[in-house]
């Protein structure tokens, strides 16, 4: 901890965090990424070449400190040396989701004056390209593609930067040094956009100062939580960079102290990916951990000795898990698990650890320690599920607004359903209707050129309306009940949170995708995407053929996945028999106001590319609530 008063004491910018963790650790492996099919380790002496050329390259562009420079790009390594350079010749980072369309990314370009857009392949040059008549201030695309030729000299690779940034330091040896040393602590450092749910964006504007001390609060939370961070670590990059929790709670957490970041080549391949870089810190969504979960469990349990095996260590995982809970629920995942435990109960566990719950480990890479969950809710059950195996999943929560988290689970006290008390420096309170109100380190203190959300967004005296309904525990740790504008408000007065009944369906074999209604209405609806691979088959184990022409599949996390079929599979009677059995068990774990009581069965997935999910895989309510309009009121009639 005396370490970490002296980073908060002394550094105040990314660049001057950056180059203390270079001076202290030349040497030490910053990147693991793959180069042709291997993956190949860069120091941090290297990754600090590479910043400094395309640093210099910029400046010879002309980078003015204060300008906005666009990183639009998937995660990868590429993604950091942009980000860095930018950030060393004093420009703003303007994080840029690749997947946005031309128009979006349009918006986010004009609203922020970017002047220069670091781009991750010729596609996305092309996407722009497009629009580029309408942005006055946009004046060079680079392509993080080395080997982009381009046909515009308007348009440059990256490799291309770099020489120019080689020769324009041997020409101008101290510029780059002088601007680095200009920054200040509450100069700019990034501007971030929410897509938000319902597709309005906003710039949070981030300071150096907002960013090094939210780094600062989390490291010191980890440590009050029994796990200091430190130069061993290696975490595993896999989500956008484009969002502030992959950026700074991964990422920039590991250059802070001098730890390794392993980049994923693609999200296809993030099994093998893991298992090659053995991360010990790995951030993930819900989404993500339940589909790694399940397909755990349906690998295991695929023959009928597998299927007990499996069931008989989850009854003694169980049983150990009721044990190493405390009276207040906390669980101290730093502890050894059999610490508690009598002979019998502990020959047991350890023989179902090394015959199931190891294997859950090995499959991800056998080093996790700091595993999180967070860019979303994590429903108890799924988090139970991941501790009575032996895994230490941990729940995360904060905003783009915070710089990412605020409240998340500590390794020694970790309560299924809750996160944990604020990181140090951030203050938080309830409202008069449950939203939580926040102040402190790292929140932002304006929407970027947007005064009419800046007064929307703030009370009178200072606080940050966070646009989350939670609840405290006796020890002060945080519960988030819902979005404060997905509550769901029934004609009868009665409000009901969406997603405690979405979270009922995350162990669902048969409801994959779930989407809670009935707002202003006399009864809770909803639209239901079936687990397509699960419900065909089980109709094929049955003998019912299905029109094969409908099917259409994608790669799915390295999985090839049933994502459309025929309305002969959703209007089967067979199917809508085991739908509506899943919807009778449901129910009964909710109050009668919150039951299900009319829903329709969708043929397809919601999908990032139909534009029902969010970059971090949200459901855009509003957008499936426009598309399937007529579907809804049909419901209501």
């Amino acid at each position: 901890m005396e370490m970490l008063e002296k980073f908060t004491r002394e550094v105040k910018t990314l660049p001057q965090m950056f180059y203390n963790t270079v001076e202290n650790f030349p040497d030490r492996p910053a990147m693991k990424f793959k180069v042709e099919g291997t993956y190949v380790t860069l120091s941090y002496c290297g990754f600090a070449d590479i910043v400094e050329e395309l640093a210099n390259g910029l400046l010879s562009l002309g980078i003015k400190k204060g300008d906005s420079i666009g990183l639009m790009a998937h995660t990868c390594e590429r993604w950091g040396w942009a980000d860095f350079a930018i950030q060393t010749a004093g420009g703003i980072t303007v994080t840029i989701y690749p997947s946005l369309s031309a128009g979006e990314a349009s918006f986010i370009l004009k609203h922020a004056e970017v002047k220069f857009l670091f781009v991750g392949n010729p596609e996305i040059a092309s996407r722009i390209e497009t629009v580029w008549h309408n942005l006055p201030e946009l004046e060079y695309i680079i392509v993080m593609s080395s080997n982009y030729g381009g046909n515009n000299r308007k348009i440059m690779n990256m490799s291309d930067l770099r020489s120019q940034g080689e020769t324009y330091a041997l020409q101008n040896p101290d510029i780059l040094r002088k601007r680095q040393e200009s920054l200040k602590g509450n100069d700019p450092s990034s501007i971030i956009y929410t897509s938000g749910t319902t597709g309005n964006l906003k710039g949070s504007l981030l300071t150096h100062e907002d960013m090094v001390g939210a780094l600062a609060r989390s490291l010191k939370h980890m440590e009050i939580g029994g796990y200091p961070v430190t130069y061993n670590d290696v975490a595993f990059s896999l989500l956008p960079l484009a969002h502030i929790w992959e950026r700074n709670n991964s990422y920039l957490a590991m250059i802070a102290v001098g730890g390794c970041i392993g980049y994923a080549e693609k999200p296809t391949t993030l099994i093998q990916d893991i298992q090659q870089i053995k991360p010990t810190w790995v951030l993930l969504v819900p989404r993500l951990w339940d589909r790694i979960y399940a397909g755990f469990k349906a690998a295991f349990c695929s023959s009928p000795e597998g299927k007990e095996l499996f069931e008989w260590a989850y009854k003694v995982g169980e049983k150990v898990l009721e044990k190493r809970t405390k009276l207040n629920g906390a669980i101290d995942l730093t502890e050894d698990p059999v610490k508690y435990l009598d002979e019998d109960m502990a020959k047991d566990f350890k023989k179902a650890d090394d015959m199931v719950f190891s294997q859950l480990r090995q499959l991800l890479g056998g080093n996790l320690k700091i595993p999180y969950s967070g860019g979303g809710h994590l429903p108890p059950d799924l988090h139970r599920s991941y501790l009575v195996l032996n895994f230490p999943l941990l729940n995360g929560w904060g905003l783009t607004e915070t710089a990412a988290g605020i409240s998340h689970g500590y390794p020694n006290a970790t309560k299924i359903g809750w996160l944990s008390k604020m990181v140090p420096g951030v203050e938080a309170k309830l409202a008069e209707d449950g939203e939580i109100l926040v102040r402190g380190i790292g929140v932002i203190k304006e929407y970027y050129k947007n005064p009419e959300e800046t007064a929307l967004s703030f009370t009178e005296d200072g606080w940050f309306r966070t646009g989350d309904i939670g609840e405290f525990d006796e020890d002060g740790f945080l519960r988030i009940v819902e979005r404060k504008k997905h509550i769901i408000v029934m004609d009868t007065g009665k409000n009901v949170a969406p997603a405690k009944i979405e979270s009922k369906f995350i162990n669902s074999p048969v409801i994959e995708q779930v989407v809670v209604l009935g707002d202003n209405r006399k009864f809770i609806s909803a639209l239901l995407v079936p687990a397509f691979d699960m419900i065909l088959y089980i109709l094929k184990e049955k003998g019912i053929k299905v029109d094969e022409s409908k099917l259409k599949y994608a790669e799915i996390n390295g999985i090839n996945t049933c994502i459309e079929v025929g309305e002969d599979v959703i209007n089967n009677s067979f199917v809508r028999e085991l739908v509506a059995e899943e919807i009778k068990r449901i129910n009964q774990y909710l109050e009668d106001y919150e039951t299900i009581k009319a829903y329709r069965i969708l043929p397809c997935k919601f999908t990032e590319e139909a534009g029902e999910l969010t970059p971090t895989l949200k459901v855009k309510r509003q957008v499936v609530m426009e598309k399937y309009k007529d579907l809804i009121d049909d419901m209501y009639r």
